[in-house]
């Protein structure tokens, strides 16, 4: 036994130290057998193989989305198994765990299978495999360099804390609830994300077409072809501040900082007023300025509000100043499969690939009238806000889970 063996924080009721032993002492274990990618189909008998752990599952598997056609010696769960893969591509990733709830799955080869015995909760086993020391512990042991492998023998020598059975099935409970809430914002963010791809390809004309496949009601005729440059009073960039100290009390926007989906903005550097005021007060941002990444990650788009100012950007991103016509609409327009197919293109080809600023300007622009690009753009607006504020939700969901994983295990 270990002295002060206790998690920082516990539901109320639990006290005194938890409980130590190899896992050796309270667990069997078994492989799964056989089976490769090649062998899935599209029904079948549900099966889990190794990867998806990587993928797909997380803590409780209660369904499976893979088939195949099972053959003889297949191992089949009980109900009661916590798997985990034996191989994988890194030290980290491999010691990772699920518990699988339902019974009748076929477990594929590269899995590691532990039935614990009554004193271990199958929830509570897979999370403290997956985390805190025990998920280190396991790290070390990954042998490997290409492709790492975890044997039974190394989870056998585990040396798992554990409390008692009513205080593990409480914590184990506590976080297949969390994970429930994660999985339903993934998936209404999936959803979300899948509606504005879907918009974007039936209100915007398809190839070497001036009309969209959907309209808003009352808005008839073709659309009219321009070149950006023609509606813009000004394309640049920003410049590379000399000061890299990261201090300072205004914003410096990089295209890292700029969803791929959303647009929506994190800021995580600043610079000095001294030089926003300075040299590079050409590259000053306004309200309703379009960011365009055109060096490195190309084509990533975003509109520059007043919560962002004062602001300032370097190189990698096109400063957009339009003189006419609806700024979300043409943000929008920036993010869709005509531009793609432009960027894909004409990139100049280096060290990375980049964009001019001729390229940009150079860029056809579709449009209908202003009044019909106004409705557009609010739509689109909006279904990017609500991107933003699902992501925010699930970004602070998942860091609440590992905030929880970190206190609640010894």
């Amino acid at each position: 036994m270990r002295s002060n063996q206790q998690p920082e924080i516990r539901f109320p009721g639990f006290f005194g130290n938890w409980n130590q032993c190899e896992l050796g002492d309270i667990a069997n274990f078994s492989k799964g057998n056989g089976y490769s990618k090649s062998d899935l189909t599209d029904e079948g008998n549900s099966i889990i193989l190794y990867g998806r752990l990587y993928t797909k599952y997380e803590t409780v598997i209660k369904a499976v989305d893979t088939f195949t056609k099972i053959k003889e010696k297949s191992v089949i769960s009980k109900g009661n198994e916590v798997i985990v893969p034996s191989s994988g591509e890194t030290s980290e990733d491999i010691s990772r765990a699920s518990f699988v709830s339902v019974p009748g799955v076929i477990l594929g080869g590269d899995l590691n299978i532990i039935r614990p015995g009554n004193e271990i909760d199958p929830i509570f086993l897979a999370l403290t495999i997956s985390n805190g020391e025990q998920q280190k512990e396991l790290s070390k042991r990954a042998q490997g360099k290409s492709v790492v492998h975890l044997h039974n023998s190394d989870l056998k020598k585990v040396n798992l804390v554990f409390p008692k059975r009513e205080e593990q099935t409480i914590i184990g409970n506590f976080f297949e609830k969390l994970d429930a809430t994660i999985a339903l914002y993934m998936k209404e963010l999936a959803t979300l994300k899948q509606t504005k791809q879907e918009f974007l390809k039936k209100m915007f004309p398809k190839k070497e077409k001036l009309v969209p496949e959907v309209r808003f009601k009352g808005f008839t005729g073709e659309w009219k072809q321009r070149k950006l440059s023609d509606i813009t009073k000004l394309i640049t960039k920003g410049t590379t501040p000399k000061d890299k100290s990261n201090i300072g009390d205004i914003n410096f926007i990089k295209v890292e900082n700029i969803d791929s989906g959303s647009g929506a903005v994190s800021i995580t550097s600043k610079i000095s007023k001294e030089e926003h005021d300075g040299y590079l007060k050409r590259s000053k941002l306004e309200t309703g300025d379009i960011l365009f990444s055109i060096a490195g990650t190309l084509g990533r788009v975003t509109i520059v509000d007043d919560d962002m100012l004062p602001a300032n950007t370097n190189q990698a991103l096109a400063i957009i100043r339009l003189k006419e016509g609806n700024v979300d609409f043409i943000a929008t327009y920036l993010k869709g499969k005509f531009v793609e197919d432009y960027i894909r293109k004409n990139p100049t080809v280096g060290a990375q690939p980049n964009l001019s600023l001729q390229q940009v300007g150079d860029l056809t622009i579709i449009s209908p009238n202003k009044q019909e690009q106004e409705k557009i753009g609010a739509l689109f607006k909006q279904l990017d806000n609500t991107i933003a504020l699902y992501q925010r939700e699930l970004d602070a969901l998942k860091e609440t889970k590992k905030t929880f994983l970190q206190k609640m295990f010894v």
